[in-house]
């Protein structure tokens, strides 16, 4: 029943992508077994609706006891205290029961209606209009009788999804279950009942030529009101520069209870439609989306500098007109076109991923525009949360026809050149995507710059790349001496080794315009002269570039490494944003194959963080869509389909290494007898986030007097 149909129309595609749109993308998780689920859900509409549900941190006051509810085989057991109305309201708003006022929880008309009518056919109908893909994954146990698994396979391959897990496809059929859509028929293999039919019958179905990126579909965007038009025009007529829009950082409340960071913002810009006390607003926001006061603090900059709020008197805010016409709106597209008035990368974003582009690669390019990883992301989310971009696989990003549209309507900053980058990132693809903090990306930078510039600075020929070297040396955490002038080494570094003995290598820096370093710019005598001098083990020549096989073959023969600016600086940045310590980055130092054994090791720790990364995302996926806790044996089953595909003892190596450093990231739920098959549960991740970055911190404060 779910194809791809020749003869669908234009029309009709539309349709189904609007309907698509609209729907949540995955079932949420609901506490307790399937058993109490049904029951549950009614329950909690009826006390909606009578209104029950006006403190969110209060638990529900049931009128059955979940205990007393015979557990379905198979099922989890059910908890036997019901949860707070903050942990239901989640689920509840998935499926557009309820919605959040005044005075607490409040029933949707589609939660009035199933109020009225609390019937499972309601319900499964309920699903069928607000969950992405609940019909068509119910659609393909019409014909035949499958497992979960052949059901995962098969929405996967026909509407290209980027489910991780098979726990997206578990929880629609789980609920399929309950509701009686479909029954198992042995073997582990489901098949649709007589309800499953008749929910499906004269119902629209999203068919997978829906999802195709290249299907045309012609998107009529609200005009902008004119407040926000005009903020447009500034930057169209040149009023304003496109380098006033702001870089500053980023940060909105998304609670699991409230993940639609665009929703949030709404929220907190109503509450401030009429002047409001800073203190008020403060509080109201603490409130609502239960913050601390120093979260709520660091996010009114970014409030005012995205053009949302304004200060109309001493410590008096009021929301912008601009915001006010977004609100009254009600088109999240408004709030792009805001933030995009105000902050850079935004519609710019929409542009770079017009194609299928991998998040990293977005990242460096957000870079060229002064924005780092973490506001990238931020305005990603924003974009996703507003349907402008999508997430056709794991790690990429996408223009929607929505997006495009936008696209087209707004003034953008020119793209960036080579020429206006190079200061930002001049470093091979191969290390782009690893985070470095700006600061020391620009020391490796330096010796770039100075080794093809001798007079760069002012200071005598080639001085300038000498100090460069020795602060770059010193950034990677060697001690570095600066000695230099004639007769002697110019840079000399030493290390400890893991068996405490000390390892010494000598600098040879080789400043030339033209851009390369040729066998007349050595001394072969001179440098092993200095060699001995220092009792150096190591011998390094850094220029620009190496020409002519004499050079090289003099370097391999007396064990010198020749590093050229541009490779140093790259393998400086991704030692020091991967935490590499001085003896393994002094690897370059090694000849034949040192430079080449550092790649390889920043290759391997860059796979060790995705494949921790990947676990966290597991995780965080798992609590979102079931509750269910995960094994290492799962996540390394699951990463199979992708490009990282992770074996069972690299997942492993990652869980051990986030439960060393104590910070609670994961918790175990179950050890069982074999490692392989301990199950795990995300724990505090932003805590422990904090904890890591603060002992960063700690340990940079405590090595900023060393010496160099």
């Amino acid at each position: 029943m779910v194809s791809v149909d020749p003869a669908v129309s234009l029309s009709d595609l539309s349709a189904q992508r609007a309907l698509s749109r609209e729907q949540a993308s995955s079932v949420p998780g609901l506490r307790g077994g399937k058993g109490v689920w049904l029951p549950l859900v009614l329950e909690l509409v009826s006390l909606v609706g009578d209104g029950r549900a006006t403190n969110l941190d209060a638990n529900a006051e049931l009128t059955f006891d979940l205990a007393e509810i015979e557990q379905r085989q198979g099922g989890a057991a059910a908890k036997r205290e019901p949860a707070t109305w903050r942990e239901y309201y989640g689920f509840l708003k998935a499926l557009k029961l309820v919605d959040i006022a005044a005075t607490g929880l409040r029933l949707t008309d589609v939660g009035q209606d199933l109020k009225a009518d609390p019937t499972t056919a309601h319900l499964s109908a309920i699903f069928a209009d607000h969950v992405r893909l609940f019909a068509e994954t119910l659609a393909l146990l019409l014909e035949e009788s499958l497992t979960i698994d052949e059901v995962d396979d098969r929405v996967q391959s026909l509407y290209k999804q980027s489910w991780r897990t098979r726990a997206s496809t578990r929880s629609r059929m789980d609920w399929q279950e309950v509701l009686g859509l479909i029954e198992g028929v042995g073997s582990r293999r489901w098949r649709a009942t007589d309800a499953g039919r008749a929910l499906l019958s004269n119902r629209m179905i999203v068919t997978p030529q829906a999802f195709e990126s290249n299907l045309e579909d012609t998107v009529a965007l609200p005009h902008a009101p004119a407040a926000i038009a005009e903020s447009l025009d500034e930057l169209r007529t040149a009023t304003r520069t496109q380098d006033s829009r702001s870089t500053y950082n980023i940060w909105v409340p998304s609670p699991p209870s409230d993940p639609n960071k665009v929703e949030n913002l709404r929220t907190i810009v109503n509450a401030a439609f009429s002047k409001i006390e800073r203190e008020e607003l403060f509080s109201f926001i603490c409130q609502r989306f239960n913050l601390k006061r120093s979260s709520v603090e660091s996010m009114l900059p970014f409030m005012r500098a995205s053009g949302l709020l304004h200060e109309v008197g001493r410590g008096v805010y009021e929301a912008t007109l601009a915001a006010q016409a977004w609100v009254d709106s009600g088109e999240d597209v408004n709030f792009v076109r805001i933030l995009h008035a105000n902050m850079r990368f935004i519609g710019e974003m929409v542009r770079f991923v017009q194609a299928d582009v991998p998040r990293n690669s977005i990242y460096a390019e957000a870079k060229y525009y002064g924005l780092n990883r973490d506001k990238c992301r931020w305005i990603a989310s924003f974009l996703l949360d507003t349907g402008l971009i999508e997430e056709p696989r794991y790690g990429s990003l996408r223009a929607t026809s929505r997006g495009l549209a936008l696209l087209a309507e707004l003034p953008l900053a020119d793209v960036p050149s080579q020429e206006q980058t190079v200061d930002h990132e001049d470093r091979p693809e191969h290390v782009a995507a690893v985070p470095t903090d700006t600061g020391r990306s620009s020391v490796g930078q330096e010796v770039v710059r100075f080794s093809r510039e001798p007079l760069l600075g002012g200071q005598a020929s080639g001085r300038g790349l000498e100090i460069a070297i020795r602060d770059l040396l010193v950034v990677l955490g060697f001690e570095a001496r600066l000695i230099g002038g004639s007769g002697d080494a110019d840079v000399v570094a030493r290390w400890t080794n893991p068996d405490g003995s000390r390892s010494t290598a000598i600098v040879e820096a080789k400043a030339r315009s033209a851009g390369t370093v040729t066998h007349n710019d050595i001394s072969d005598v001179a440098i092993e002269t200095h060699k001995s001098r220092h009792e150096a083990s190591y011998v390094a020549i850094v220029g620009p570039g190496f020409s002519g096989d004499t050079i090289k073959n003099m370097a391999e023969q007396k064990s010198w490494a020749l590093l050229d600016a541009d490779r140093l600086a790259s393998l400086a940045e991704a030692s020091v944003a991967l935490g590499l310590r001085p003896f393994q980055i002094a690897m370059m130092f090694r000849v034949p194959s040192g430079m080449n054994a550092l790649e390889d090791l920043i290759s391997t720790e860059r796979r060790t963080l995705d494949i921790l990364s990947f676990l966290i995302g597991k995780l965080v996926e798992e609590a979102n869509e079931s509750g269910e806790a995960i094994s290492a044996r799962d996540v390394s089953r699951d990463g199979r389909r992708t490009e990282l595909s992770p074996s069972v003892e690299e997942v492993m190596i990652s869980i051990e290494t986030l439960s060393r450093l104590q910070v609670d990231v994961l918790r175990k739920v179950d050890a069982a007898g074999d490692p392989k098959f301990a199950t795990y549960v995300l724990g505090d991740v932003t805590a422990g986030s904090a904890q890591l970055r603060a002992l960063a911190d700690a340990v940079d404060r405590g090595n900023v007097n060393r010496g160099r």
